[in-house]
């Protein structure tokens, strides 16, 4: 398969187990405020992976078969290389999430799939809705297939969310990231905090200086450049401001003449969801947020990173934001309205 132009530029990987061990024992650039003035907003690339099976048995039509199809994990994992390639020639930063399926589709497949993204500075999450494997399951199927999960735990239901920090604090104490707390189907309503904070066990969106996990927010996640600029103009001295963009491998098709998939796993080879096209649209929106971290005012940075630089400025942070900012709208119908090419 064809990759973008650009020159590979590798990247030092992330101490990401240094990281756990030190938190389980704690485009008009010119009208943004200049670096000087503020701590610049954190910008993270998050790939998720959904399980391919509804309670490890029925078969997810909208999700690919990564670990029983062979072509079509194939076809992902070069797509998800290329992406990852494209992203670190920017400077730009993966957290690359996967459910149970995906890992073993890479332990089946793609045994250098997790290796080869680390080696470029990405990072790999464990990603889970828990419908039949828990979170330590899914971090143990990210080892199994070579990669070195993060102290991370990504996609959290809001809904269930006592019951479900419970259950890490009993069976993989390792956790101690929080990204991503959701409700179902990224509905209207969800949280969309961009900045980082301790949750309470009473009320997750409110700090608590003892709290034993460190959220990340995540903003409105939407991908379009006017979201990020509102993110930087909306920062204060005394916040870790963090962002992130969102992507899913299956938004990156392949085409009947590159491999033997059928639909819905194929686009024409002019359409924005083939995934050279889908890379194009990226390399071009990456482009110009590095318009933004030229100025200073925006850092590239994985969530493990972010949460380094939390802890170095814990103490000096004000934690007293009242309500949290909450979407008016469903995750999907934010970015069709902002014009990310979803439809």
């Amino acid at each position: 398969m064809l990759k973008p132009d650009r020159v590979r530029s590798l990247a030092k990987p992330v101490l990401v187990g240094a990281l756990c061990a030190l938190l389980y024992s704690l485009s008009v650039v010119g009208a943004l405020r200049p670096p000087e003035d503020l701590p610049p907003l954190y910008l993270t690339i998050v790939v998720h992976n959904e399980e391919d099976t509804s309670r490890g048995v029925l078969p997810k039509a909208i999700i690919p078969d990564y670990d029983g199809n062979e072509a079509l994990m194939h076809h992902f994992a070069a797509a998800m290389r290329a992406f990852a390639e494209m992203a670190a020639d920017h400077g730009a930063r993966i957290n690359f999430g996967s459910d149970w399926t995906f890992s073993r589709g890479v332990a089946r497949y793609e045994p250098t799939f997790y290796a080869d993204l680390e080696v470029i500075g990405h990072e790999v999450d464990a990603h889970a809705h828990q419908s039949s494997v828990s979170y330590h399951e899914v971090r143990a199927e990210i080892s199994i297939a070579g990669g070195r999960p993060t102290c991370v735990a990504s996609g959290l239901n809001e809904q269930e969310l006592p019951a479900q920090l419970a259950g890490l604090d009993e069976t993989y104490p390792e956790f101690r990231i929080l990204w991503g707390i959701a409700l179902p189907g990224h509905s209207a309503g969800e949280c969309v905090a961009s900045w980082a904070w301790r949750p309470s066990r009473d009320d997750w969106t409110v700090h608590d200086p003892d709290g034993r996990y460190l959220y990340i927010g995540h903003g409105e996640l939407v991908n379009s450049i006017a979201a990020v600029r509102h993110a930087v103009e909306t920062r204060r001295a005394d916040r870790v401001h963090t962002i992130a963009l969102f992507v899913s491998p299956r938004e990156f098709l392949a085409t009947d003449e590159e491999a033997d998939l059928a639909t819905p796993w194929t686009a024409p080879s002019d359409s924005v969801h083939y995934w050279e096209n889908r890379i194009a649209w990226w390399d071009r929106f990456l482009d110009r947020i590095d318009a933004l971290v030229e100025t200073g005012v925006v850092q590239y940075a994985t969530l493990t990173e972010i949460a380094e630089i939390f802890l170095e400025r814990e103490a000096e942070l004000d934690f007293d934001f009242g309500e949290v900012p909450r979407s008016d709208a469903p995750m999907r119908i934010r970015n069709i309205v902002a014009g990310y090419p979803l439809d």
